[in-house]
């Protein structure tokens, strides 16, 4: 399944789609966010905002637009 398959599973109610999402975006998430603040406590939290604030605006994602390109 591609990352527009999963999306398309997720908008449907798929929650393992979402968590597919998220162990491949996870590693891409983390070190931008280690980057960016270093290592510390508030990195965790704002991983997983970065991941709640994707869940919740999945539906508003263009779909002639990949994840890839954010």
């Amino acid at each position: 399944m591609n990352d527009s398959e999963r999306i398309q599973s997720m908008l449907s109610g798929d929650e393992a789609a979402f968590e597919e999402l998220v162990r491949k975006y996870e590693p891409y998430v983390v070190a931008t966010i280690i980057g960016m603040l270093g290592r510390c406590l508030e990195a965790d939290d704002v991983g997983q905002e970065t991941f709640v604030r994707f869940y919740h605006s999945i539906s508003k994602l263009r779909h002639e637009s990949s994840i890839e390109e954010y």
